[in-house]
């Protein structure tokens, strides 16, 4: 197996967004894997699996899960027998995250990680692209921009600042329709109603602005959407905390994947039965209740085999009193016939 360098590469520094957003995501030996390619290759120009392998004394299913896992969100490309090398970008990610390609809690890991290094960056998180130039009627215009802000500051107790100017400024270049500040406007509010004006009001907007970009919302459809897509994704997630007997929101990270994957095609009552028939087929063997990971295993085996009929449980052996056990009868009998005897 060969691999190839794509994209042109300099000799830089490893890309930052391959340590801060991907590494917490794909792990470390994976980003170990791409780093030593990506400088194997700069250096030769071309690189054995064996190599490789070697220089980083790892084992060969290791580096083939590393291959996998790195072709899995796009860090190498398949190129016949070979595979070619491709530099981590925000641009792809984010066309990744806007693709639904991703597992929910997959991608809701992805946008903390992105949100947080576009913040430390100091840089907007939406890729340059070209916008609609059609006017409609729920554009926001120089004039309304500036009404907008009035309304923040006023009704959201906005410190005016040099920076508040800067976050207004990205906001209004960045969100383009009307209804979708308006309902920026109305989160913000009700989060100040709710906890008071601690700290900076204006940093919870911004925060809801950047997530909006990376997600891809740009109008208040795109918005009612995400929103309807979460809802859903959450009742997925109570069901399933019902039926195996959890708490409200125990559900970890990837728990909630494996939901994501069962629940894919069903409804609410469809996955609850579904959950239910796996906890009462008897099959669970291991320690403690039964977990979502064991529902998605005898899931797969039902679709392999078919449903099976219940097993009836057979006693093959009769319970035998211990010693004490005939002790304890011998002299109970005994004290009954004393009973006898005195009336």
């Amino acid at each position: 197996m060969k691999f190839t360098l794509q994209g042109g590469m300099q000799v830089t520094p490893v890309p930052a967004e391959l340590l801060e957003i991907y590494q917490p995501v794909i792990g470390f030996e994976a980003v170990s894997v791409w780093i030593n390619l990506y400088h194997s290759l700069l250096s030769g120009g071309e690189v054995l699996e064996s190599d490789v392998i070697q220089q980083m004394s790892i084992t060969q299913k290791s580096f083939q899960v590393s291959l996998k896992t790195l072709a899995k969100y796009g860090l190498l490309r398949q190129e016949g027998k070979g595979f070619g090398l491709v530099a981590p970008s925000l641009a792809h990610l984010q066309e990744q995250i806007r693709s639904k390609s991703l597992a929910y809690e997959l991608e809701r890991r992805f946008l903390i990680l992105l949100e947080a290094f576009c913040l430390k960056s100091g840089q907007a998180p939406g890729p340059s692209e070209a916008r609609d130039t059609t006017e409609d009627s729920n554009q926001v215009t120089e004039h309304l921009a500036d009404e907008f802000a009035t309304r923040f500051i006023k009704e959201c107790k906005f410190v005016p600042s040099r920076q508040l100017r800067e976050r207004f400024d990205m906001w209004f270049e960045q969100i383009q329709d009307q209804r979708l500040l308006e309902e920026l406007l109305k989160r913000t509010r009700e989060k100040v109603d709710l906890e008071g004006s601690k700290g900076c009001p204006s940093r919870y907007t911004d925060k809801i602005v950047r997530q909006w970009l990376v997600q891809g919302i740009k109008t208040y459809e795109d918005l009612l959407r995400s929103d309807q897509e979460f809802q859903a994704r959450n009742e997925f997630y109570r069901v399933v905390e019902k039926e195996l007997g959890r708490g409200y929101n125990t559900l970890t990270p990837a728990e909630k994947e494996v939901v994501d994957r069962i629940a894919a095609g069903a409804d609410p009552g469809q996955l609850a039965r579904l959950v239910k028939g796996a906890i009462l087929s008897g099959e669970y063997q291991g320690k403690g209740a039964p977990g979502i990971a064991f529902v998605e295993k005898w899931l797969q085996r039902q679709k392999k085999t078919g449903p099976q009929p219940a097993k009836k449980k057979e006693f093959t052996h009769e319970h035998e009193l211990t010693d004490l056990e005939k002790l304890v009868k011998r002299k109970t009998m005994s004290s009954l016939e004393d009973e006898v005897h005195e009336g």
